[in-house]
């Protein structure tokens, strides 16, 4: 087969609710024409078990959830013949599902967007080093894959936007009564943001501020006025971004198990792509994706937040101008999730080309199927991603 013209057949791993970054890659392979085969996570794992007596639930069934996705993804695999198998994460892939992909001659690809490697279990703990190659979102990933895994096959590949979500979206009366503020976060607790967004009311008591996200349950009396209780996805993620005067970027500051914390994340993409003007925590890697001061704006302490929400709130004109070029140029420099996909797939490209030069040639129609492999204990902790 002429890997470099053919489309390909994908089956891939991942979560299929709009605005899902996952879902973004499987609707931009088949827009360019590939053919894939969806394994959905909540097919198997219900993420809504959120009660006590659910995650308890869930916990005891999990060595039978995990059995019953490997058994899914050897059946699809030896009907559909996959040349590519993409896994998003992929908390339940075993290496047995990945070995009978690449026994049947095709490649596995991980996309792992967190900062950590070694908080979601142990299936995907013994499948990374399975996998023919894996991109990270995080610049200083690969070399933590080699540290932790001796796991050198692999590279950064950066979030990215969906464009069919991440739009000026249209919005009706209702829309911006719920959701036009001064300043807007979008995203899950974490200490770091309850301490930054605290100190931010504390300068700016009169502030309409208003917290999207999950978890902020844990969050102190002092910002409960301003959480709207509930995350927010898809087309309501965009019309929430657009609504507000200013969207506050503020950086993951990771775990004890991840080697650093986020220094660019994918809302770094979503808030200009949706046309909002974005306020972004200041680093090297943002400073390279967007201009200071022409693109967004940035801030690097809790004051410097504080003064520029106080400043922008009252400069329309430049928010509007910033917003612009925000969306320019990140339609214009590659970071959409149709860019990103075409690098997954030069890269499936490549390694099946090697693959063929040094296979036998009926190896793409062999499928051998390892024993199967012991099922981890329990389900992997949340993801801030």
């Amino acid at each position: 087969m002429h890997y470099q013209q053919e489309p390909l057949r994908i089956l891939a791993v991942a979560e299929t609710w709009q605005g899902s970054n996952a879902y973004a890659f499987v609707r931009s392979f088949r827009r360019a024409g590939h053919s894939v085969s969806l394994l959905a996570d909540e097919w198997f794992a219900a993420s809504g078990w959120q009660s006590r007596p659910m995650k308890a639930a869930r916990r005891l069934v999990w060595p039978m959830i995990l059995r019953e996705a490997t058994q899914a993804a050897l059946r699809e695999t030896e009907q559909f013949r996959p040349h590519l198998f993409f896994v998003f994460k992929g908390i339940m892939v075993s290496p047995q599902a990945i070995r009978a992909v690449q026994a049947g001659g095709g490649v596995a690809i991980n996309f792992w967007p967190d900062t950590s490697f070694v908080d979601h279990g142990q299936t995907a703990l013994r499948a990374l080093p399975c996998y023919d190659w894996v991109f990270t979102t995080k610049t200083f990933g690969p070399a933590d894959l080699k540290a932790r895994f001796g796991i050198t096959n692999a590279s950064v590949l950066s979030h990215g936007f969906d464009p069919e979500t991440h739009k000026p979206t249209a919005m009706d009366r209702s829309d911006t009564a719920l959701y036009q503020c001064d300043a807007s976060f979008i995203g899950t607790w974490s200490p770091k943001k309850e301490q930054l967004l605290s100190a931010l009311i504390s300068a700016l008591p009169a502030l309409d501020l208003k917290i999207w996200g999950s978890q902020w349950e844990r969050a102190g009396p002092f910002l409960r006025p301003h959480i709207q209780g509930r995350p927010i996805f898809g087309a309501e993620y965009a019309k929430a971004i657009g609504a507000a005067k200013i969207n506050i970027a503020i950086l993951f500051e990771g775990n004890a198990n991840a080697a650093s914390g986020d220094r660019v994340t994918s809302r770094s993409f979503h808030i200009p792509a949706s046309g909002g003007f974005m306020l972004h925590e200041r680093s090297d890697e943002i400073a390279a994706h967007f201009t200071e001061d022409r693109d967004c704006a940035m801030f690097g302490s809790a004051r410097e937040l504080s003064e520029k929400v106080r400043f922008y709130l009252t400069q329309d004109e430049a928010r509007s101008r910033m917003a612009q070029s925000g969306r320019s140029r990140a339609s214009s420099s590659g970071y959409s999730i149709d860019d990103r996909a075409r690098t997954v797939i030069d890269k499936a490209r490549a390694l099946l080309a090697a693959r063929q030069e040094t296979v036998a040639p009926n190896a793409a129609n062999t499928f051998q199927f390892a024993p199967s492999e012991q099922a981890s204990v329990g389900p992997p902790a949340a993801s801030d991603t």
